[in-house]
């Protein structure tokens, strides 16, 4: 068995078919072309979630989700590692604390988790 042959283009696929499903749809995430997807090789984590913010007019920016081909190897992961980062994006767009799994964050991850039927403990 071969497993999930990741692609930025799928990654992308994926953060799309999210952020029309509920809560992701309320959020405002912007949409997949301004987001970098990358995949990764890391033995370490399952993906992460960069922001980054150019000085200048601020009109000049973008974030990056990277999720390891290594670790993620379905659908149902990619979709649930996914949602992981995409509340981390949520955070970083509306200034809450980044990279860290705080209240908020474990807030609105119980959320995403009843919707999407993610066990939370995995999450």
């Amino acid at each position: 068995m071969r497993g999930l042959h990741l692609t930025p283009d799928l990654l992308e696929g994926a953060y799309e078919y999210l952020r029309l499903s509920p809560p992701f749809r309320d959020w405002r995430l912007p949409e997949g072309d301004h987001v970098v997807f990358r995949v990764l090789g890391a033995r370490d984590r399952y993906g992460h979630f960069r922001g980054w913010h150019r000085r200048g007019n601020g009109t000049d920016r973008f974030s990056e989700i990277a999720i390891s081909a290594r670790k993620v190897k379905s659908s149902q992961m990619l979709i649930a590692t996914m949602a992981h980062e995409m509340i981390h994006l949520y955070q970083d767009e509306n200034g809450s604390a980044r990279g860290h799994h705080n209240p908020e964050f474990h807030r609105l991850a119980a959320r995403v988790c009843a919707v999407h039927g993610f066990d939370p403990e995995e999450f």
